[in-house]
Formats: structure tokens, sequence, C-alpha cells
């Protein structure tokens, strides 16, 4: 029953993404990355950081 309840609002919120005007494979990415674990999606957040990290700019901190 929750699950059903996180999907529905999930669909409700990429419906209201698709206002801007994401493509199809998008709103299926949010919608998997939704159905993830909290834990399976903060790994996902680490290795999209990793992925998206430019190695010739040099270090914050």
């Amino acid at each position: 029953m929750l699950d059903h309840v996180k999907n529905h609002s999930g669909l409700a919120q990429a419906l209201e993404l698709e206002s801007q005007e994401l493509t199809w494979m998008e709103l299926n990415l949010i919608r998997l990355y939704r159905q993830l674990s909290d834990q399976d999606q903060l790994q996902m957040k680490r290795v999209i950081e990793a992925l998206t990290t430019n190695p010739e700019a040099p270090a914050e901190g």
C-alpha cells in the first residue's frame, strides 16, 4: 500500500515536472530513481557526483 502511495505521488511529481519539458527518458529515470531504497539513492548520488566531477578543475575545500 505504501509503495502504491509513494509511486502515485512520484507520478504526480513527474507529471508536474513534465510541464518543464523533460523527455520521456528523463521522466523514466526520475521514476526509477524514486523506486530505489534510501541507501541506494545515496549511493547513486555518490556515483553521479563522481561522474560529474571535472578531474582537471581545482579541488574545492
